[in-house]
């Protein structure tokens, strides 16, 4: 290890594609290295991505020549400095301003900013277990399956529009009740009696009556 240098400096190219950056050294009137890897968590089977930004801060490892090292990663400086100060938290920022936080003091975890879409694949099944859930839309919710099962009690607190038809039967009691009145624009028919064409006997010689009016 004799001669291997640990020092700081200042990111000055990146390339995306090979993850490497070069890096200007203020200690060595702002000589700039040779394209240096940096370094990642996994590799091979689990695969680690990230880049410093060009004017980052970064410490690195280089060999007595400076033709060879490794970045080790970016530290906070007194132009740039931490976006919370914590140790119960752990956060990252990104530069459009979203971010995702968790705390585990209060085991509160945080995921926003300036999403502006949020997408979840998975082959099978998407399960999520918790004591009270909320989903709010500011303009519309859709639920696009061919079929849905509430197992629960279900209430709607305003006007309630289907367009399939509907269909059910009760538990115990009616299989349906209403508090309010009922308008329809077709017949109502309530086991083989139609409301629009049944007809009574008017207890003249049994002859029916007319259709109601």
């Amino acid at each position: 290890m004799s001669g291997i240098k640990f020092t700081t400096g200042t990111v000055s190219a990146v390339d995306e594609k090979t993850v490497q950056v070069r890096v200007r050294l203020p200690e060595l009137d702002n000589l700039r290295t040779a394209w240096l890897e940096v370094l990642q968590r996994n590799t091979q089977n689990n695969k680690d991505y990230w880049l410093p930004d060009i004017g980052e801060q970064v410490k690195l490892l280089l060999d007595p020549y400076g033709d060879d090292g490794v970045v080790l990663g970016a530290v906070y400086s007194q132009v740039d400095r931490p976006a919370i100060a914590s140790r119960d938290k752990r956060r990252v920022d990104f530069a459009d301003g979203t971010f995702v936080e968790y705390d585990r003091k209060t085991h509160a975890m945080a995921v926003g900013g300036t999403i502006q879409t949020l997408i979840l694949t998975t082959q099978d099944t998407v399960h999520i277990q918790t004591k009270n859930a909320t989903v709010k839309a500011s303009q519309q919710l859709i639920l696009d399956s061919p079929d849905t099962l509430t197992t629960g009690n279900l209430t709607v607190q305003k006007q309630l529009t289907y367009l399939g038809g509907m269909s059910g039967s009760g538990g115990s009691g009616a299989a349906a009740t209403i508090n309010g009145d009922i308008k329809a624009s077709g017949d109502i028919q309530a086991g083989n009696v139609s409301l629009e064409n049944h007809q009574h006997s008017n207890g003249h010689e049994g002859r029916p009556t007319g259709k109601p009016i």
